[in-house]
């Protein structure tokens, strides 16, 4: 009887043990989706007009005295996301360092509740080595927060960065993927946290004109499942998304109504 209560035990075991997924145990953090979904810092926004349409007040100024910009750029270019990104893109072609021209902006945003958050960051632009090809990085950190938490983030495509400087670019709509995107998103505290990719094939925005909202959801919910226990998910990251679409890829949706708004959020 002994014997037989104890096979019992031992097989429930087994089976709860096999419920956990294993990208949560992998993760390090807890697999419950209860447990998650509990310490989630709201939901995520529900679509991308409203991802590209942040509703509360935002300022922007660009930091170009000397010496405060060289602060900015010496702080953030030291951390260990911008290393590992920089790094990264640079195995791929794309070389960036506190050298590479870049826009360092502080920032001012508001939340429902009329809280200000403060925010310093950069982000660079560069081409390809040896091809007309284009990629950024962008590190923004939250100075209001003790732990200093950042948005860090880098791109790649094989769109030519020039495309951008004409009012109409030549997107050619035969259904072939023309242009790729590859982004590059530092997930988690440094000691623990990981590089995650997202890739994507365009196919003509016109008929797709949800593709960026599928990158911004798709890294929601990687952070929901496996990091939002040990690492938050501010609010202000969400305005983020829709800052970094309106300063990269509002081009590749020229005939829909996101494109007649401003290439950066008010």
């Amino acid at each position: 009887m002994k014997t037989r209560a104890f096979l019992v035990v031992t097989m429930v075991v087994v089976i709860l043990a096999a419920m956990v997924p294993i990208g949560g145990v992998l993760a390090g953090v807890r697999s419950s989706p209860e447990a998650t979904i509990s310490l989630q810092e709201g939901p995520p926004i529900p679509d991308q007009r409203a991802l590209l349409n942040y509703p509360y007040p935002v300022s922007i100024e660009d930091v170009t005295e000397p010496g405060d910009r060289g602060a900015i750029l010496d702080g953030l270019t030291a951390r260990c996301e911008f290393l590992e990104l920089a790094s990264t893109m640079e195995s791929k072609g794309f070389v960036f360092n506190p050298a590479t021209p870049a826009q360092v902006m502080r920032i001012s945003i508001e939340d429902e509740s009329g809280l200000a958050t403060v925010l310093e960051g950069f982000t660079m632009s560069t081409t390809h080595t040896v091809d007309a090809l284009s990629g950024a990085l962008t590190i923004i950190e939250d100075m209001s927060d003790p732990e200093r938490l950042a948005f860090a983030q880098a791109h790649h495509t094989n769109l030519d960065p020039h495309l951008a400087e004409v009012p109409d670019p030549p997107i050619i709509f035969n259904n072939m993927p023309y242009f790729y995107i590859t982004t590059l998103r530092w997930v988690g505290p440094c000691d623990v946290g990981r590089i995650t990719y997202w890739h994507y094939w365009w196919f003509n925005s016109h008929h797709h004109p949800n593709w960026y909202y599928s990158h911004y959801f798709w890294y929601w919910q990687h952070w929901s499942w496996y990091w939002s226990v040990d690492w938050p998910w501010p609010y202000w990251y969400h305005w983020v998304y829709g800052w970094y679409y309106w300063n990269y890829w509002y081009y590749w949706s020229t005939w829909f109504p996101w494109a007649d708004y401003p290439t950066v959020l008010p």
